[in-house]
């Protein structure tokens, strides 16, 4: 039997990778390139094929001062930002999950759900590609739970019709298309009974950011905020662990 140890270390290891991967991945598929598993990662300002030193994820970044080694240009936060995310997330959940049944399909759930965030929060958009296969494994991993199966379905059918209305009755002004499919992935992850406090701490979050920003000036009642970067850390926290969170809320309301 593998040490806890050894696999907690090693799903940190591999959520560094998976997270540098993934800033290649969303890129790619925002761009439409053809090969988008298959060819080496270039800096996209001065187009140089990178080698594997300039890809160790944050300490690259690290080493290189936050610049490209051929162009001298800046690197973004958002790389090694991005991939300190996937470090602490990978950590957090195999700490948790390790040496349980559902160890395997709970990183997959969890790294759907990372490239969801990522991707939404960069273009403002959910791709296909990605919430299709996130919805279809938590689809099937649904059959398999201990939490009831009508729970779960039940969850992505209210996730979407929540959304799915905003977007038909607003004509697509309130929220996007995409967030239906997110919504689908978080009540078949959840359930509903953990989906609804999540949507509702969801929107808490976005108004902690939109309020600041509306006082600064920086936006406007028309400026538009990617509901996938307030529901994708809602949906992780509720999935971590939601019932106890749920049950604190009830019991300051006095309801158990």
């Amino acid at each position: 039997m593998i040490p806890p140890s050894y696999v907690i270390t090693l799903s940190t290891i591999m959520g560094a990778v998976l997270g540098s991967f993934t800033t290649m991945l969303v890129w790619r598929l925002h761009h439409d390139q053809k090969r988008i598993f298959w060819g080496r990662s270039k800096c996209p300002l001065c187009k140089n094929k990178l080698g594997p030193l300039q890809l160790v994820p944050i300490f690259s970044w690290l080493f290189q001062k936050g610049k490209c080694s051929f162009c001298k240009e800046k690197i973004p936060m958002y790389y090694p930002l991005t991939e300190l995310v996937f470090i602490l997330m990978f950590f957090f959940f195999s700490y948790k999950f390790h040496g349980t049944v559902e160890f395997l399909p709970v990183m997959a759930i969890v790294f759907f759900a990372l490239v969801l965030f990522i991707y939404d929060t960069k273009f403002q958009e959910v791709d296909r590609r990605i919430s299709i296969p996130a919805i279809f494994i938590a689809l099937i991993w649904a059959f398999f739970r201990e939490i009831p199966f009508p729970d779960l379905l039940i969850g992505g059918v209210v996730g979407y019709l929540f959304y799915a209305i905003q977007y038909w009755v607003s004509r697509g002004r309130w929220v996007g298309a995409g967030d239906a499919e997110l919504g689908v992935f978080m009540g078949l992850v959840l359930g509903w009974h953990l989906l609804i406090p999540a949507m509702f701490f969801a929107y808490i979050l976005g108004l902690l950011v939109a309020v600041p920003l509306l006082l600064m000036g920086k936006a406007n009642g028309k400026t538009p905020l990617p509901m996938g970067a307030f529901l994708i850390p809602s949906l992780l926290l509720f999935f971590y662990n939601g019932q106890p969170i749920l049950d604190w809320y009830m019991g300051l309301l006095g309801l158990i």
